[in-house]
């Protein structure tokens, strides 16, 4: 199987789980009387130490410097959190889905951004590195 594949494989697994992890957490915020952009911004805090390890050992198989890789994450991860932010609001006042619903249903809009970025901004995925 292509190494292109895989790492997609692998990143949909991981992002599921830390998926499932902020959807948990956004969830328990909306119930607990939180606005839905200030659950999205707590469960995407949670996510991101989660997401930094799993994504970076796990998808990318990367063990280059980890501290600028944190800084371009972070980055990265709050590009997301404006932009998952935009579309979800967007669904949710102007499309007029129910939270619940709107919030896995954003998650097509912000998986793929967040892969995008991440392959090309922050880690260089095993196997790709060009050896002198």
């Amino acid at each position: 199987m292509h190494a292109g594949l895989l790492r997609l494989m692998r990143f949909g697994i991981v992002g599921g789980g830390v998926t499932l992890i902020a959807y948990l957490l956004f969830l328990g915020a909306i119930a607990g009387g939180l606005h839905y952009v200030a659950a999205s911004v707590f469960a995407w805090a949670g996510g991101l130490c989660v997401g930094f390890l799993a994504h970076r050992h796990v998808t990318f198989g990367d063990r280059g410097g980890w501290r600028s890789q944190i800084w371009r994450y972070i980055g990265v991860y709050l590009l997301q959190l404006l932009f998952g932010t935009a579309t979800l609001a967007a669904l949710i006042d102007l499309a007029g889905l129910a939270p619940w619903l709107a919030y896995p249903v954003n998650i097509i809009f912000t998986a793929t951004f967040s892969y995008v970025l991440m392959s090309r901004m922050v880690f260089t995925p095993a196997g790709d590195v060009q050896r002198a």
